[in-house]
């Protein structure tokens, strides 16, 4: 299964979706009726909807949007549950110069039983492949991509929330499947985009963690961020 097949999937199985409509043209290299099946095999509630299939365009776009609404009349009577931070697993994006927030970070998550992916290479993980998910309590991406592709790589890896330090020159980031809670660490750049993000890095980060959890939108949640984009490993022509 080539990298995008297996960030499609895992991003579609992530804890926080509820269901998922596949939409397909039907001559990709990864082809949609494949692509729901494996979606479908996880458990995930899923419908197709192929657009060579049902003869274009438009008609592809009512049944998307039939198969939407069929959809949210199942999720619809769910109601919220308390759950354990054991339940947890956080995402997490450290700055290349990040003072130990990053670690901070981790460790507090791992400390009160949640479990964390890191974007990026870090001691003693358990290393993935872009688009893997985690099964293990640590685990990190190694070659994560740059800014909304770590998003993505940490969704499909099986982040429910996502931590995005902000260095010098990097704004804040969203994603339609996770909260992406922003933390400014350059006072220039907080100070020009204060409301974009969550918090700068002064204070504990991990209570923030905890409210967001608890259904408290981020910023990035607030001002409808939600970004997709997959790593690329060849050059466009």
């Amino acid at each position: 299964m080539g990298f995008t097949e297996r960030s499609l999937l895992g991003f579609a199985t992530n804890p926080n979706v509820g269901a998922v409509v596949v939409v397909s043209l039907g001559c990709e290299t990864i082809q949609g009726r494949r692509l729901a099946k494996r979606i479908g095999e996880f458990g995930q509630t899923t419908e197709f909807a192929g657009i060579q299939q049902l003869g274009g365009s438009t008609n592809a776009v009512e049944r998307g949007r039939a198969a939407v609404a069929r959809l949210y009349e199942i999720l619809a009577p769910q109601k919220r549950v308390a759950a354990p931070v054991a339940e947890l697993r956080v995402g997490v994006h450290p700055a290349p110069d990040s003072d130990g927030h990053a670690e901070r970070l981790v460790e507090q998550a791992l400390d009160t039983g949640a479990s964390v992916v890191v974007a990026g290479r870090w001691p003693a993980a358990t290393e993935l492949a872009y688009g893997e998910r985690a099964h293990t309590r640590l685990a990190a991406i190694p070659d994560p991509g740059l800014g909304s592709e770590r998003d993505v790589a940490l969704a499909a890896a099986g982040a429910q929330i996502i931590v995005s330090f902000a260095g010098p020159g990097e704004a804040p980031t969203g994603l339609a499947t996770c909260p992406v809670i922003a933390v400014g660490l350059d006072p220039e750049s907080f100070a020009a985009l204060e409301e974009d993000f969550d918090m700068d890095g002064s204070g504990d980060i991990w209570p923030h963690v905890l409210l967001v959890f608890d259904g408290a939108p981020s910023a990035s949640e607030r001002r409808g961020a939600r970004d997709f984009v997959l790593i690329r490993i060849a050059r466009t022509m």
